[in-house]
């Protein structure tokens, strides 16, 4: 692997060869991240505070673009060591906040224009998303949250970041999933039933007060849950608007409540957004779930992988 830190004024810098490292990637939330340890030669700091993109490859494949969110030099009597952290190129939607704006069609190519191609973030590929009437903007919303309201909200697509830094807008492309059975190097399952942040209603009501749409998670009722949101929309939204903004907040809480987590003695191996089939015996939890998240590293006992599954069909 080759690590390349990009400076501002253009020059590249290949770091020395890590002694440890931690790739993070996620499907908007959480933002793919990094850190680095690697040997550094002591009086060289500066060297360090020009760069702003970090760059990971392996064999002419990009595993990682991003911003660097800081650096750091220790030196002590073992010598001296560097370590950087970053994050995607997501980074930059979620730092940036948009002004309120209010518009009677959003198409897009004006979402895309306005909070996204400024910051130097492109496309993997062109898509066709449906324009969306009366589309408002919050004062203090960050461009990411505009840009997944527009594509996941209205258009059911989860908006995410490739490896090399591109916005992918299309849906998935499910292929056969990876197998993890006994043949597979796990070294560690994990099942975890959260209830915390889980919804069990939501009500929707203008502006005025007068009317108001509420949904219920009744399975989340029935075993106890009581956590309840209330969200308020223009008074001129219909009743079907209501009904699926409510339970588009349901089904997004609810994508939360069983997490799985498999560690792997490999590294890289599955993607956020692909498909595993989970086969372990005398494990009940076995069947097909989706990567939400995929946690690399470099460490003492060598490479793993760390996949946080979920519902395949569940909003994310």
């Amino acid at each position: 692997m080759e690590w390349t830190m990009l400076c501002y004024d253009g020059t590249e810098y290949t770091l020395p060869t890590p002694v440890a490292w931690r790739l993070n990637y996620g499907l908007g939330t959480p933002c793919d991240s990094v850190w680095v340890k690697t040997l550094w030669s002591a009086g060289q700091e500066s060297r360090l505070a020009d760069g702003t993109r970090l760059r990971v490859t392996e064999k002419g494949e990009t595993l990682f673009f991003g911003v660097i969110d800081e650096c750091e030099t220790q030196w002590s009597p073992a010598g001296c060591v560097a370590e950087i952290t970053g994050r995607g190129l997501q980074a930059l939607l979620l730092d940036n906040q948009a002004e309120a704006a209010d518009y009677g069609q959003a198409t897009l190519a004006e979402i895309l224009r306005r909070y996204v191609t400024p910051y130097g973030v492109g496309l993997e590929k062109a898509v066709s998303l449906p324009a969306v009437q009366g589309f408002s903007v919050a004062s203090g919303s960050s461009c990411w949250k505009v840009l997944y309201t527009f594509a996941r909200y209205y258009a059911g697509v989860t908006p995410r970041f490739t490896r090399a830094g591109k916005l992918a807008l299309h849906p998935w492309e499910d292929k056969t999933p990876a197998a993890l059975d006994e043949t597979a190097p796990v070294t560690r399952v994990v099942r975890r039933d959260q209830r915390y942040g889980v919804l069990s209603q939501v009500t929707v009501k203008d502006v005025t007060g007068w009317t108001r749409q509420t949904e219920f998670n009744e399975d989340f009722r029935r075993r106890g849950g009581q956590c309840s949101r209330v969200i308020l929309l223009p008074k001129d939204t219909g009743f079907q608007a209501r009904r699926y903004q409510a339970k588009f907040q349901l089904d997004r809480s609810a994508a939360e409540r069983l997490v799985i987590e498999v560690t792997v003695a490999l590294p890289f191996a599955a993607w956020p957004g692909d498909l595993v089939r989970l086969t372990r015996t005398g494990w009940s939890g076995n069947g097909t779930y989706r990567v939400r998240e995929s946690r690399v590293c470099l460490g003492e006992l060598g490479h793993e992988t760390t996949l946080v599954l979920g519902d395949p069909q569940g909003v994310l």
